[in-house]
């Protein structure tokens, strides 16, 4: 056979080779690396075969459930980084073994954020008590200096700005600032995009009173976590985060959805995602109680930021609710009329204010 015939060939077997594997083996459902359901195999039905559809989805079906996806990825990784590729399956490669989450200036959404903070302020009219909103800055914004060169990110001082002109009668700190600020720490995760225990200790530190009194000591609860951002390239030259955890008092109970669960839930050490440490993970409303005596509730509306900031809130306030409108199904107004909160904290990312579609559930 011509050599010119061969490598065709040979790359057609290649290709062929996972074929068995993937028909006769079971779909898989769930990434842990990835944290993210699994596209499934498509049904096939004759409506699709004409409209093209099936092709996307059998793409998607392939790229999900190739074998040795994941070592398949890492292998791909190391031959970008080879090539002097800095941005990988969105996520920069940033200095100091730095993977940040890609948040371009024109994928910022200005109107939805701006209308979605207006529905925040609406609902902080309608409660007629304080309000505070602690609006993060990714973790690129923060730290420009662990950018490659040409990366760009968008503006969260106009952002911030946008903020204070929407939500005139909330006190929002200026985060990217506080968390800047000297002694410099490791305020986010080299590996995931959430802030670090350190940074959200800084964010509370900043919160006006009567927040304040909780110790906002440290103590680490693992030091070999890889979080969302790695996920996104399985570089094998990472180095793992350590997860911290602060102390909170025996008295402080809590329950998810009307159901118990630990402040802290342990298990964590053993899952992949081990920034689920903090309350298990994200739910739809989460009641945190006892931790002080003043007979005072506080209402946070929140992204899984606040789930590491949470245990130092129980400090402040005697009942803590936190509202994930993502997995809330209740209605948030009917809830302020029956909790009668003694204050508002808004706690989010602020590209998921630009990007999130369930705030509008606060009107209902």
């Amino acid at each position: 056979m011509r050599r010119e015939r061969l490598l065709p060939l040979l790359f057609v077997l290649l290709l062929a080779a996972p074929l068995p594997f993937l028909l006769f083996s079971p779909d898989r459902s769930f990434s842990e690396n990835e944290n993210r359901c699994l596209t499934q195999a498509p049904a096939l039905r004759a409506k699709d075969f004409l409209g093209g559809s099936l092709q996307e989805e059998l793409e998607l079906w392939l790229a999900d459930q190739f074998p040795g996806r994941d070592g398949w990825m890492a292998g791909v990784t190391v031959l970008d980084k080879a090539l002097g590729q800095r941005e990988i399956g969105g996520a920069w490669l940033g200095e100091d073994g730095y993977y940040l989450e890609v948040h371009r200036p024109e994928d910022f959404d200005w109107t939805k954020y701006r209308r979605n903070l207006g529905y925040l302020a609406q609902l902080e009219q309608e409660a007629d008590v304080p309000a505070t909103a602690l609006l993060i800055p990714c973790g690129a914004a923060v730290l420009p200096e662990k950018l490659p060169v040409g990366a760009e990110v968008y503006d969260a001082s106009e952002a911030l700005r946008a903020a204070h002109a929407v939500l005139p009668g909330a006190v929002i700190p200026d985060l990217t600032a506080v968390l800047r600020a000297e002694p410099r720490e490791q305020v986010f995760y080299r590996t995931d995009h959430h802030w670090t225990a350190a940074g959200a200790l800084r964010a509370y530190r900043a919160l006006p009173m009567p927040f304040g009194t909780g110790a906002g000591t440290i103590v680490p609860f693992c030091e070999d976590f890889y979080g969302t951002t790695w996920s996104r390239t399985l570089d094998p030259a990472a180095s793992p985060d350590t997860v911290s955890l602060f102390p909170v008092s025996k008295s402080v109970t809590a329950e998810a959805d009307g159901n118990p669960i630990a402040v802290y839930d342990e298990a964590a050490a053993d899952r992949k995602d081990k920034y689920t440490v903090y309350l298990g993970g994200n739910h739809g409303l989460v009641r945190l109680r006892g931790g002080c005596r003043n007979g005072k509730t506080l209402l946070v509306l929140k992204d899984s930021f606040a789930n590491c900031l949470a245990p130092l809130l129980t400090a402040d306030y005697e009942t803590v609710l936190l509202v994930d409108l993502r997995y809330y199904a209740g209605n948030v107004r009917k809830l302020v009329q029956e909790e009668r909160p003694d204050a508002l904290l808004f706690v989010y990312e602020m590209s998921g204010l630009a990007s999130g579609d369930d705030f509008v559930k606060l009107l209902l």
